[in-house]
């Protein structure tokens, strides 16, 4: 169980981090024509790494699907949320204010219940409702 959750946090991180090379790389722009942002766009390295981190971080993502629920792994994206507005405000120098940090908090206690309650499909519990569902269309049908 715990490699999923490694590659889970890598992808996690890998989005965040494109986040971050789409910022910077778009960063110097400014308000031009969308034309002009969009040819800007792929000559742009870290534009292009931010896409490269996009494409890594969703096939780790496809890895953890493969091992781990989407009703518990999608959740977890949300912390997400945490690390690109850290590496906003340590990269970017961007501002946190207090309120956003209260929120950054409020989402990183909710992951943190949220991943205590997760029992996964080894218990059996999920086949055995898939198994229940399929069943009783079956009956319907």
């Amino acid at each position: 169980m715990w490699v999923p959750l490694v590659v889970l946090l890598g992808a996690i991180l890998l989005g965040a981090a494109g986040q971050i090379c789409l910022k910077f790389g778009l960063a110097d722009l400014g308000a031009k024509s969308l034309f002009v942002v969009i040819t800007a766009m792929f000559r742009n390295w870290f534009v292009l790494g931010g896409f490269l981190a996009y494409g890594a971080s969703s096939l780790l993502y496809l890895f953890v699907l493969s091992r781990l629920d989407v009703s518990y792994a999608y959740p977890m994206v949300a912390l997400n949320y945490i690390f690109v507005t850290i590496l906003a405000w340590l990269i970017l120098k961007e501002s946190v204010p207090a309120v956003r940090i209260l929120g950054l908090a409020i989402i990183l206690v909710g992951v943190m219940v949220f991943a205590t309650g997760y029992r996964g499909s080894d218990t059996g519990e999920g086949d055995q409702l898939s198994s229940a569902v399929i069943e009783d269309a079956h009956a319907q049908g």
